[in-house]
């Protein structure tokens, strides 16, 4: 009669650990992606998660300078996606990514957009004119975006005369918004982030020779506690699948890898 019960007990005790991790997820992993990823990257995400109902992904959007200060104060994380390279260089040369997974994702481009009705705005040579008021850029110190758009800027020659009326944002989102709202008459975002918003229109293009090519650059975190999740995730973005997604709001694959 014990041992009946003890050989029952067993078996109960070994099918509830098989059941709970039957249902527990088999990774869970936290991107943290440069703000312009914010509209297409959880779209991605969806279709990720239906090929791998057992894996979730959740994501920490905004500048990346502030996501950069985040990784090297600890904050947990397993994939980093930045545009530009700064940042990644800065985490890499800190021993803060896998360095062997670091690869271009996708690029975009710098376009100058205004409210949907705008007219005062038409080319990048209108940003001087006494008729623009304001102009929204992210803070070049932190936001690639907005790096790009001072060298852009500077490159034609419209640094000096517009620099009095910008108004510095946190991230690219937060350009959008000011000229969503009227609240500038002018901003300088990426493609992908303007072609997502109904309430702007892209008024010109910023020249290629005007700026340094733009990428989207991923690794996983040195750290992490999901590093094969997280490095099948980060392949994930550059497969077929993903790039339908990405063409949609304005990104290209890149020509190149690192």
């Amino acid at each position: 009669m014990v041992i009946g019960l003890l050989a029952a007990g067993l078996l109960v005790g070994c099918g509830t650990p098989r059941t709970a991790r039957e249902a527990a997820p088999a990774a869970e992993i936290t991107v943290f992606a440069g703000a312009g990823l914010k509209d297409a990257l959880p779209e991605v995400a969806d279709l990720y998660r239906r090929q791998h109902p057992g894996t979730q992904v959740s994501f920490n959007f905004a500048g990346a300078g502030t996501l950069q200060k985040q990784v090297e104060q600890g904050a947990p994380a397993d994939v980093v996606i930045f545009p530009g390279e700064r940042q990644m260089n800065a985490l890499e040369k800190e021993g803060l990514i896998d360095r062997a997974t670091r690869k271009k994702i996708l690029t975009d481009e710098l376009v100058l957009i205004t409210p949907k009705g705008g007219e005062k705005v038409k080319g990048f040579a209108d940003l001087a004119s006494p008729g623009v008021g304001r102009v929204a850029i992210g803070d070049p110190a932190t936001v690639p975006a907005g790096e790009w758009a001072k060298e852009t800027l500077i490159n034609l020659g419209l640094w000096d005369k517009v620099q009095s009326k910008l108004v510095l944002a946190k991230d690219v989102q937060q350009v959008r918004a000011y000229v969503e709202t009227g609240n500038v008459d002018a901003g300088l975002v990426w493609r992908s982030t303007a072609v997502a918003s109904p309430k702007v229109r892209i008024a010109a293009e910023a020249p290629e020779k005007a700026h340094r090519p733009i990428f989207f650059t991923g690794a996983v975190l040195s750290n992490s506690r999901q590093k094969e999740a997280a490095a099948a995730f980060l392949r994930y973005l550059t497969g077929p699948e993903a790039a339908a997604v990405f063409a949609r709001y304005g990104f290209t694959a890149p020509a190149t890898a690192r």
